[in-house]
This record gives C-alpha cells, structure tokens and sequence, in this order.
C-alpha cells in the first residue's frame, strides 16, 4: 500500500465567502498527498459565516474555526497552523487559488529533497492578469526582473508558502503581538536562525485575486502597522537604538508627506512601549542571529546600489491611498 506524504492547508477567512471557497476547493483539489484543510474565520458576518459552515460540513478533511472576532494575521495562522500536524503546512490567502492539481505534490518533492529547507516563498500570480502581482513582491527590487528564477531568501509572502512544522514550533510561531504586516520576516528570521535556510520557488504558483482597491488603505490604518510593527521587529533582532531612531524618523517624515503622521507618531510610541515590555531582545534564544545569519539576510537583501538622492525619492514617494 502506497502511503501518502501528509500536508496541512491553512487559511483565514473574514467574508469573501466565495473567494474562500474557491480557495478551499483548489486545496481539495491536491493529487498526490493526504491533506486535511484547517479554516479560522476571524468575524465575517453571520450569513457569511453559515455559508461557510455549510461548505465544510460533512467533510472528514476540513476543519472550521470560528473565532467570531479579527485575531490578526500571526495569531489566526498559529491557530490555524496548530490545529493540525502534518509535517508540511501550506497557507494560501482566502482569495487566492493553487495554480494546478499537483502543486503540493511538488512542495513535498521539494522539501524532500533539501532536508535544511525550512520554508519555500511561492510566486504570486495576478488571477486575472496571469502577471506577477508586484503588491506581493517583498523580496529586492533588484530580483524583481528574476521573479522566474530560483533564488534565496529571508521571508516568505503570505498569500502563498509551505514552512516545514518543526521549524514553525522550534521558531515559537509568528509573533501574534504583530497583529498584520512583517509577521512573516519576523517568523522567517528565527527560522534561520535555526540552521534552515528559506528560498523562493518559482514552479510553485498560486494565482491571487488582486483587489488594490480593498488591500492597500494606507489611510485606515495600515502605515501604522508597517512602521509599529518595523520598528518592533528591528529592535528585537538588536538593531542599535540610534539606528531605530533614524529609521523611526525617516518613516515620519514620509509619513508627513503621505498626511499619515499620526500614524506614524502612533505607532513609534507604541512600538516603544512594546519594545520596553517585550524580552525578546534580553534572552539569549531565538532572537540573537548568528553571524552566519546575518551575513546570509544581507546576501539576500543586498539590492542595487543608492545614492543619497535615490533614497531621498524613495523615501518621498506617494502611497497609494493614503489620503
């Protein structure tokens, strides 16, 4: 008897009932492993929260959770994460679908065969357009034209990656402090830290409904996560103070000329207050990179080179939505 390597999908809902759906469905569609599906809904709306419940009933392979309230991303994932224990877990975002049948297939393959492969970043696809979706690309702009090519990395995105569950647990999950944004940096850093090393694999593809309009409200909220959670995240890995104070200056200075400086002032005094409550930094665990690390993370995230003015433009330069 052929005995199946086991896979856990992980996804979050909140609405988009359909979209998730879609998503579950393409996760139901995987040949070639034993797989179980593990939803947390994080607070959709009673009707969405029915449909959803009925989809799942009656099958042996999916798991609901419903929370009935937003957790945030890094707590909704270690939720979801944990509910199972395959070796392999895959998160794909709810509006988002595996490209084929045979897409977990390949990331047990994969994992298989490089024993220290902690995590592999999957390309991200537009749904509609079949074009790389540049709102998911979080590696340097400098690989941007390589996005067909295999490369090291230091993080994955979170609209699509596979991350093998020793390393998830020995790394301590994602930081559910973080709420959303740099959860998955932040989780990848210990990763490494471990011995593992991460990389994006182009073959594995998952096609994302992009909807800008809905996912970049840098208006609402979301520049006061980017620089709270920035900030926090660089402090637990030993960035020097005065290195955190120029970059805490720099993002209120772009957030001035974006109409965001509340946000941005928000979120430095209370990046503050978690840095000063949190001992990660203190302990002599996870959070201190070995040299190796570090000289790996600045391989990776080493781009082309700046000048003054380049960082001056890049700094000043309009986000989408924020007014």
């Amino acid at each position: 008897m052929i005995v199946m390597p086991k896979v856990d999908v992980v996804v979050l809902s909140w609405n988009r009932i359909d979209e998730t759906i879609d998503a579950i469905e393409s996760a139901l569609a995987q040949r070639g492993v034993t797989l179980n599906v593990h939803i947390v809904d994080q607070g959709s709306t009673p009707a969405n929260v029915a449909r959803l419940r009925a989809f799942a009933s009656g099958k042996a392979n999916v798991v609901l959770r419903e929370l009935g309230r937003n957790v945030g991303v890094a707590m909704g994932r270690n939720i979801a994460t944990h509910i199972g224990d395959a070796p392999i877990v895959v998160a794909i975002d709810n509006d988002a679908v595996f490209a084929d049948e045979h897409m977990l297939t390949r990331v047990v393959q994969r994992l298989d065969r490089e024993p220290e492969l902690g995590a592999v970043a999957f390309r991200i696809l537009n749904y509609y357009t079949g074009e790389d979706d540049d709102v998911s690309w979080d590696y340097p702009a400098a690989l941007r034209p390589r996005s067909a090519e295999e490369f090291h990395a230091t993080r994955f995105v979170g609209a699509g990656y596979a991350v093998r569950r020793h390393a998830f647990e020995a790394a301590g999950g994602y930081d559910a402090t973080l709420f959303f944004g740099g959860e998955e940096r932040d989780l990848c850093y210990r990763i490494l830290n471990l011995g593992y090393y991460i990389k994006y694999a182009p073959e594995l593809i998952v096609r994302h409904r992009v909807d800008p309009e809905a996912r970049i409200q840098w208006s609402r909220g979301r520049y006061y996560y980017a620089v709270r959670n920035t900030l926090f995240i660089e402090y637990k890995f030993g960035t020097p103070w005065l290195s955190l104070m120029r970059a805490a200056a720099g993002m209120t200075a772009k957030g001035f000329y974006n109409g965001l400086v509340s946000q941005s002032l928000r979120a430095i005094v209370d990046a503050t207050t978690m840095a000063v409550r949190s001992s990660a930094r203190r302990s002599s665990g996870i959070y201190r990179l070995s040299d190796d690390v570090r000289q790996y993370i600045t391989r990776c995230e080493r781009g082309a080179p700046e000048t003054f003015w380049d960082r001056l433009r890049r700094q000043f330069q309009k986000l989408p939505n924020s007014t």
